[in-house]
């Protein structure tokens, strides 16, 4: 993916700040993260997003974390999976987290941002957070589900966090969905100037909720819940996916 060239400079420059990109705390700012508090924010937003995913339901056996990054919630992650399985495209991000974080049941995988290095139908949850609202388009989004999709073994969950917005119900959305269109292009055009003057950028991409729903429904998704909520640790909102692949009996009759 495109994107990949922007996370790998950014575990290089500020693995920190580009996981938890608050104002004033990035290696120059006023306040910087330390390690204690970049952790301690980890392990308070995992509780408030597995609350979310325990309600669901979820097998807690095998994790993959798509984007690990320093590790800010693999830490926490490990403490509640039997094994997890955490990728990140940034070899920096990677190495970050395994100097900090000491947990046997964690495996880092360095990845080219979509392919998981695991079989079809062997992990029983997929997470992933702060990551897809970087990718550089909706077919990278596309394309990173359905991989999460072959992994998972039947009745596997997901638990996704990108943000999505609804257009409202009126004869003037064609042209709503145009204008994002053009917009979406443009901000494209803007991110291909900026990676070729060098300049460390950090994408924003939103999803529309009927399109996702009607892209994971052909995957053969099910359950589909779409939930937003607020975490503790700054009192902003989040929106999140969950979904749960089907039984084998069932997509081995859809064949």
């Amino acid at each position: 993916m495109k994107s990949n060239h922007e996370w790998k400079e950014w575990g290089k420059v500020d693995p920190l700040y580009a996981v938890a990109s608050w104002k004033d705390r990035d290696k120059s700012g006023r306040n910087p993260w330390t390690d204690e508090e970049f952790y301690a924010l980890g392990k308070s937003d995992w509780e408030d997003f597995f609350a979310q995913w325990q309600q669901y339901g979820c097998d807690t056996r095998h994790c993959v974390e798509i984007g690990c990054g320093a590790g800010r919630l693999t830490k926490y992650i490990a403490g509640t999976f039997d094994r997890v399985s955490a990728l990140d495209v940034s070899e920096d991000q990677i190495n970050y987290a395994r100097s900090k974080i000491d947990r046997p049941n964690i495996a880092f995988h360095i990845t080219d941002g979509v392919a998981f290095p695991s079989v079809s139908d062997s992990v029983t949850a997929v997470f992933s957070a702060h990551v897809f609202q970087h990718f550089d388009s909706l077919s990278d989004v596309e394309h990173v589900f359905r991989e999460a999709y072959r992994a998972l073994s039947p009745g596997g969950t997901i638990l996704v966090h990108l943000p999505i917005y609804s257009l409202p119900q009126s004869p003037l959305q064609p042209a709503l969905r145009g204008m994002i269109a053009a917009s979406k292009h443009v901000g494209t055009l803007k991110a291909g100037l900026s990676r070729k003057r060098g300049k460390l950028i950090m994408r924003g991409l939103a999803c529309e909720r009927p399109w996702l729903a009607r892209r994971l429904e052909e995957m053969d998704f099910r359950n589909i819940e779409f939930r937003t909520f607020q975490v503790r640790s700054n009192q902003s909102w989040h929106d999140f996916v969950l979904a749960e692949k089907g039984p084998r009996d069932r997509l081995l009759r859809s064949i």
